[in-house]
Order: C-alpha cells, then structure tokens, then sequence
C-alpha cells in the first residue's frame, strides 16, 4: 500500500522545484500541480443543487417536509476523491505525493487530521522574490493570453504599481508565514519545512532530508541523479513552456527596486523571514 503525502506552498516559491525534485525519486510519484480547491468548490455547488433539486421535488409531490443532505456527506467523498486521484496515477510506488498550494494552506492540519499517515512538505521563499517572481508571471500570461485578469490581481487601490503590489505582498506574506507556521507546531512530526534559499544554496543536504522525512530511499546515487535532472537548466530545456521557468531569484530585489521599497518589504516581513531562518543580504539587515 502506498503512502499519500502532500507538498506545496505559495504560488512562486519553488513548488515547481520541490515537485520536480520529488517526482524524480524512483519511490515516488508527485505529479504536476492540483487543483483541490476547485475539486471542493465543486462539491460545495454540487450539494447546494442537489438539495434544491430534492426541495424541488418535495414540492412537486405535496411532502410536508424533506431531509436536505448533509453538506458533510459530500466533503466526506471528496476526501476520498484526493485519495483515488493519487493512487490513479501511481499505485506502483510507495510513496504518492500530491502538490498543491492554496488548498493545502487553508488546510494543513484538517488534511493531517483526515489522513493520519501523511506527511506534508512545505517549501517559502522570501516575499520581496515571490512578488517579483509572480508580477513577471502575471506580465506573460496577460501577453500570451490577452486577459485583464491577469493585470488585475496585481493592482493595489487600481493601480499597477510595482513598488506598492511588493509592499502589500509582503505584509500578506507575513501573516500567512506566522498562521501557518501556528499551524504545523500542533503536529511538528508530520511536516518538513523547507525554504526555497535553503534548497538552492545546500541543494543535497535539503534533497536528503525531504527524502528522510517522508521515508523514502537517500541513496547518494540517487541524490546525485536528482538534484543533476532538477536543475533549472535542465527543467528549463525539457520544459514545454521554457519561459515559466524564469530566473530563480535569490536577491530580495537587488538591482530590480528601489532600495527604499526593498527596506520597507524586509521590515514588513522580518517576523516571518527570523521564523523560517531565511537570511537577510548583508547590505539589507
């Protein structure tokens, strides 16, 4: 029987990479990217009609009164659902990862609470990059695709401000790093974290202790073969979309912002950056 685990982070953190770095482990299948908060939006409408479908019916038919379903009958087979779409990919391995970010965020001890034996991954990376990392994404994306959606979202008071969209990511990354990290001291042994500086710069002692926490198989041969196919040079050129795969930043903005709006990001953040141990630039502190 396989072992289900979880992985992810916020958008733009390295959840491409550690993915990538997992599923490159010959025990373990984590294939691209999920979409479990659309999966339970759905089954949220879905039971919503349902039940009107059922009050429909009961007026039809001159019923005094009916029993709407339970909105946890409906949860209940979705969570069976994460399950199945796991082991539909690959039941052969022992180890069976889904990735995901914003579900697994908003739901990181109810998934631990649902499935006792997973574990989880969690992978930040500094909040001035994340932004930096997100804007150039959001940029291509509204070329590629002509959607003022994608401009949208990066607007602060309606406007497309670089300096602005980098202070409030980085007030919202603060927060969040502090909830979630209240979040997985209740159950410490069931999460790794790791941060996307950390992978980049000790790439091998990292990789090992991803493959420690889960259980699988450190074998140097294996780590070397990993950490060679995950590289960016590598993901880049095997990549159908090349351009996704951008330039790794690892500089809080250095040379690509106003020192001022790097100065107020740091001190926006500083609680979340001293939590999770990412260093500071010397110049920066």
């Amino acid at each position: 029987m396989s072992s289900l685990f979880f992985c992810g982070g916020m958008p733009k953190s390295g959840t491409t990479l550690l993915q990538r770095i997992l599923d490159l482990h010959p025990e373990i299948s984590c294939n691209s990217e999920d979409n479990l908060e659309f999966l339970a939006q759905s089954f949220l409408d879905l039971h919503k009609k349902y039940n009107l479908i059922l009050s429909l019916l009961a007026s039809r038919t001159g019923a005094e009164k009916y029993k709407e379903i339970d909105k946890k009958v409906f949860l209940k087979n979705f969570y069976y659902l994460i399950k199945d779409i796991a082991i539909n990919r690959n039941e052969k391995v022992k180890f069976i990862g889904i990735s995901d970010n914003n579900f697994l965020l908003k739901n990181l001890v109810n998934l631990s609470n649902i499935f006792l034996n997973s574990k989880t991954i969690i992978i930040f990376r500094n909040p001035i990059d994340i932004a930096l990392s997100a804007w150039d994404h959001n940029q291509r994306l509204y070329k590629k695709e002509k959607s003022e959606e994608h401009l949208n979202i990066m607007k602060i008071d309606g406007e497309l401000d670089l300096n602005k969209y980098i202070i409030h990511r980085s007030k919202l990354w603060n927060r969040q790093v502090k909830n979630l990290l209240l979040q997985t001291e209740k159950i410490p042994s069931k999460f790794l974290i790791i941060t996307y500086e950390d992978l980049c710069m000790n790439k091998k002692k990292i990789v090992k202790k991803i493959f420690q926490h889960l259980g699988c198989s450190d074998d140097e041969g294996i780590i070397s073969k990993v950490i060679e196919e995950s590289s960016l040079e590598k993901m880049r050129k095997l990549s159908s979309d090349p351009s996704f795969f951008n330039k790794g930043r690892m500089n809080f903005g250095d040379k690509e912002l106003d020192p001022l709006t790097i100065k107020s990001a740091i001190d926006f953040s500083k609680e979340g950056l001293d939590l999770i141990k990412i260093q500071l630039p010397r110049d920066k502190n």
